[in-house]
């Protein structure tokens, strides 16, 4: 048995999973705190955690799929947790005589879908992970693409309006500052005047009743232009057979996927108009980054 890790932005999963990636058992938190107070906060119930699985199964390794840039095992660039450096496997490796591994959390989200999930029949591909931010990972004929200078694939700092809103990173326009769906929440929450405490579950019951008012209706159609947007570039640089969108995302198929597909196919921003790739629903959901984060050692990679 293998332990999986998924710290998200605002989250953390961690998940037992066997041989064929499944997963046996999962523990999560939602994160709220930002900086220092959430490394310690993440820290600590990773390591209650571990302690409790490791006295009901034997675990060969644990491996950490975390946001931001992984640089000699340690995470950096966690810009939307305000964290500049979080060294985690020291941390876990002062509680724990067990093998450690980290790569970047959509990474092994894309590196799960391209296994198990929505792209395993695809060559070439990119996996979306539209959460608290906007990460990736792309794959050119099976073999997943990490380039040696940017090996996280920041795709949602790609500017996509160069007079636009300041990112956590410093730039103006990147992607993830229109498509997140932490960005979107956000702003539906504020137009409708609820509680920062909504979940996604509790808003997306609100929308069914309230998603054709105008105000709301023109938030949810500006996020599916910019995603068209985004996406045509992807499609442009990479010229992917399909692309898969995870995360957050998931979760608003009637309110954004659905209506998008119907943009997407009609509109073919693309430069080869003819051959758009296909557009995916991930379907491993939440459970994606923890299982890619037992299972990546296993891939080749372009370099």
């Amino acid at each position: 048995m293998k332990i999986g890790i998924d710290m998200g932005g605002s989250h953390v999963a961690i998940g037992v999973v066997n041989k064929n990636g499944e997963i046996i058992e999962k523990f999560d938190k939602d994160i709220k705190t930002m900086g220092e107070q959430a490394k310690i906060e993440m820290a600590t119930y990773i390591i209650e955690n571990i302690s409790k699985i490791k006295e009901n199964y034997d675990i060969e390794e644990i491996g950490i799929g975390a946001p931001g840039t992984p640089k000699n095992g340690i995470l950096t660039n966690l810009v939307n947790l305000e964290i500049k450096e979080f060294d985690i496997i020291s941390i876990l490796e002062r509680h724990f005589d067990i093998p450690i591994k980290l790569k970047n959390d959509a990474k092994c989200a894309g590196l799960a879908e391209k296994t198990y999930g929505a792209l395993k029949d695809y060559q070439d591909a990119v996996f979306l992970c539209l959460g608290t931010g906007i990460g990736a990972n792309v794959f050119m004929e099976e073999k997943e693409l990490q380039p040696i200078q940017n090996p996280g694939m920041e795709i949602g700092h790609m500017v996509i309006d160069k007079n636009g809103i300041e990112c956590n990173c410093g730039k103006k326009g990147c992607f993830e500052t229109y498509c997140s769906i932490k960005r979107l929440k956000n702003k539906l929450i504020n137009e409708m005047n609820l509680s920062k405490e909504v979940s996604s579950k509790e808003l997306l019951e609100i929308l069914k009743w309230r998603a054709k008012e105008e105000n709301i209706k023109k938030i949810l159609e500006e996020y599916i232009d910019n995603l068209n947007i985004g996406l045509s570039n992807i499609i442009d640089i990479f010229a992917p057979q399909a692309i898969c969108l995870g995360g957050g995302f998931v979760y608003f198929e009637e309110i954004l996927y659905k209506p998008f597909l119907e943009k997407y196919y009609n509109e073919r921003k693309s430069f080869y108009k003819d051959r758009i790739p296909d557009i995916k629903l991930a379907l491993l959901g939440n459970d994606a980054g923890i299982i890619g984060a037992t299972i990546w050692q296993k891939w080749e990679k372009i370099v």
